[in-house]
This record gives C-alpha cells, sequence and structure tokens, in this order.
C-alpha cells in the first residue's frame, strides 16, 4: 500500500515538476552580468525569487488535458527588472491558467546585472539601468513569442491565439515586446497588469491592433493607475478591442494573492474575455 501511495505521489510531483525548460536566443554584448543566477527570499513569503538572470528561459506549463488546448499564453513577472517575483506572478499564474485550460509559458527574461543594484538605484529617476534593461528584456519576450508560435504544433496551440501578460516591470516587457513586434513575433492579445510604464518608451500602439486587458488599482503605492489608464485610451480611441479594470483597494504587486477585495476578480475577469474576444481554445 505504500509502495502505490509513494508511486502516485511520484507521478503526481513529477508532473509538477517535470515542465519543459527552453533557453531562449540571447545575445549579453553591452551587459556586465558577474556569476549566475542568484535567488533571494521573496518580498511576500519565503517562496524564492531570483536575481542576475542572464539566461533567458521559458517554463512550460500544460494542462493535464492538453488535447483540447489551442490558447497559449506568455506570462511575465514583475520585479523592477532587478527581480523575477516567479511565484505569485508567475508560477501560480500558470497553474490557474492551466485550470482553465489555457497553456503557459513562464517567461524569465534577463534583468539588471546583480552587482549594479545599490542603495541609490531603486525606481528613481532617471530609471537608466531599468530602462537599458528593457531593451533587452522584451527582446526576450518576443523571442518566447515566436518560438511557442514556431512550436504550436509540438504544444497542440493556435498560433493565432498566442497572448502575452506581465505584472508591473513585466507588464513593461509586455507592452515594449507589443509596442515593437513583428509579424512573426507578435502577441494576438496582451494583458498588462499594473503595469509600469515610466521605462517604457515610443508608446504608440501597433497598428495591428491586439485586444488589450489592463488591470491596475488608484491604491497602487507606484502610481501606476493614470498611465495604466493612458494604454486603454490609446487603444480605445484607435477603436482596438479594449478593455480596463480599474479598482481602488489592492497594493502593488498583488499578483495571485488574496486580498479580499474586489480586485481578487481580476483573473477571472482576463478568462472570460479571452473567451469574449474568441481567443480561448
Amino acid at each position: 500500500m505504500k509502495k502505490v501511495i509513494f508511486t502516485l505521489i511520484l507521478l503526481y510531483t513529477s508532473h509538477l515538476i517535470g515542465q519543459e525548460i527552453i533557453t531562449l536566443p540571447y545575445d549579453n554584448t553591452g551587459l556586465d552580468y558577474q556569476g549566475s543566477e542568484i535567488k533571494i527570499k521573496g518580498y511576500f513569503s519565503d517562496k524564492k525569487n531570483f536575481q542576475n538572470i542572464s539566461i533567458p528561459t521559458i517554463q512550460v506549463f500544460l494542462p493535464e488535458n492538453n488535447q483540447k488546448v489551442k490558447t497559449a499564453m506568455i506570462v511575465c513577472p514583475g520585479g523592477g527588472m532587478r527581480v523575477n517575483a516567479i511565484h505569485h506572478e508567475g508560477f501560480d499564474v500558470a497553474k490557474a491558467l492551466n485550470e482553465r485550460g489555457i497553456a503557459a509559458f513562464v517567461l524569465k527574461y534577463r534583468l539588471v546585472p546583480a552587482h549594479l543594484i545599490g542603495k541609490n538605484e531603486g525606481l528613481d529617476y532617471p530609471y537608466s539601468k531599468e530602462k537599458k534593461q528593457l531593451t533587452y528584456g522584451h527582446l526576450d519576450a518576443l523571442n518566447a513569442i515566436e518560438h511557442v508560435r514556431k512550436n504550436a504544433s509540438k504544444y497542440g496551440i493556435d498560433p493565432n491565439k498566442i497572448g502575452i501578460m506581465g505584472f508591473s516591470a513585466g507588464g513593461a516587457v509586455t507592452m515594449e515586446a507589443t509596442y515593437k513586434s513583428t509579424e512573426k513575433n507578435r502577441p494576438n492579445f496582451v494583458a498588462p497588469i499594473y503595469p509600469w510604464m515610466k521605462i517604457v518608451e515610443n508608446q504608440e500602439p501597433p497598428t495591428y491592433g491586439p485586444p488589450i486587458f489592463i488591470v491596475c488599482t488608484t491604491e497602487d503605492a507606484l502610481k501606476l493607475a493614470v498611465p495604466s489608464t493612458k494604454i486603454y485610451v490609446d487603444w480605445a480611441e484607435k477603436n482596438y478591442i479594449s478593455e480596463m479594470h480599474l479598482y481602488h483597494h489592492g497594493k502593488h504587486g498583488f499578483g495571485m494573492r488574496k486580498t479580499n477585495y474586489p480586485v481578487d476578480n481580476w483573473f477571472n475577469n482576463m478568462v472570460d474575455w479571452i473567451e469574449a474576444i474568441g481567443m480561448l481554445n
């Protein structure tokens, strides 16, 4: 009996930890990395986040019954371009997407080299290191989209139903990639969640007008609500499909953590929206 239970546990855990990790193309010319990735304690839990990511990867999360899966989502965790908050803005999101029948690909995009992060760096003007890093990080997002599209048959997804979403700095990566995408790597729909737009330049919606779903709160200490509404206005003025959920309560970085406020509905609202625009499986 114990052997049967152990086997079942092994099968279950192998499904959770046996997800494929893909290394994306990259060129670190101009970046001064020293050493490998660094694991650090998370802001909201004891789960480890990452710094000093110099090699971009995507981790694949496929629903168990993936023969019916058609929709894919690239997930970009936040962390100010200095940390990758890979759990509540990454893995937890991917698992929730899987539960709704959506394939998920959690992106570890390149971050500011850890040794350059000092007490005076922060998120203060002029954000020079973060802006520079975004010129690399958004390429990782575009390469992730291109990889998923090229391997659509392998993953059992529709190459025309690939979305990208991101939180805070991951939202900046999401939007920069969307603005600078080409036919081979453009997302079919976009979901910036409390995006940090301060470091994003040339904010002009692409001519093909991907549908967009935006979430933010006015309580956000980084004051991301107004820049988020600008994205919505930019899309709406062009009559592109756009939807925004602006809540009051909800501190910055809520991700998949429960707040016991209405903002907790954002994830289900997003999936319902994906279905409403015809992008859900």
